[in-house]
């Protein structure tokens, strides 16, 4: 229970935290989530975040498009 009400708050607010490998993201640019739990593989200052997807692969993405969930 405690997984489901923490994934969906994630939906909802923007976390100021620096994504590092093993945090659990989504991806939601501009406030409207387009994937969900994701985890940071790496984080490269020119490239961004690189965050592995359950379905999907893998995407490098800006870290202020991503959602920590806690």
């Amino acid at each position: 229970m405690k997984y489901i009400i923490s994934s969906l708050l994630s939906l909802f607010t923007r976390n100021e935290v620096q994504p590092e490998p093993g945090f659990r993201v989504n991806y939601a640019p501009f406030g409207h989530v387009q994937k969900f739990d994701g985890t940071v593989v790496a984080c490269d200052q020119a490239r961004g975040v690189l965050v592995a997807w359950p379905r999907g692969g893998a995407d490098w993405l800006p870290k202020n498009h991503l959602s920590v969930i806690c």
